[in-house]
């Protein structure tokens, strides 16, 4: 029995953390804009729409919504999620995206566009899911 109860621990401790079925809105406070001539801080423009959930099949899935404040939305499906006891990241390598939510909902959204880089940082707050709206 003891063997038993060893075998299964170690399976739970190597296992991925599940999706935590998390919705969140967050509002982008402050924004400082980086170039090779330097950083300046810039007026915020964006909302960001995050979800970290277990899909219909039972597997993880996510999403990243980056919208204008007064427009359209970039959405991005699946981003890689990383989780652990203090943040949430959600990385879109291919768009050059990354987002870190820290359990208090502070959230550091940073990207980058050919030579400029854009930092944005804000607040986060549980919504209902905005993937299909």
């Amino acid at each position: 029995m003891r063997y038993f109860v060893l075998i299964a621990a170690s399976a739970l401790i190597s296992a991925p953390a599940p999706a935590a079925n998390i919705w969140q809105e967050c509002q982008i406070e402050t924004v400082t804009l980086c170039t090779p001539e330097g950083c300046k801080n810039v007026e915020p423009t964006l909302k960001l729409y995050l979800g970290d959930f277990t899909d219909s099949k039972g597997k993880p899935a996510g999403y990243y919504y980056r919208c204008r404040r007064e427009g359209a939305c970039d959405r991005i499906e699946n981003p890689w999620i990383g989780r652990n006891d203090k943040y949430r990241a959600f990385v879109v390598p291919e768009a050059n995206i990354i987002s870190r939510v820290d359990r208090d909902g502070k959230v550091t959204d940073i990207s980058a566009i050919r030579d400029e880089v854009l930092i944005s940082r804000g607040s986060c707050w549980e919504t209902e899911s905005q993937r299909d709206k």
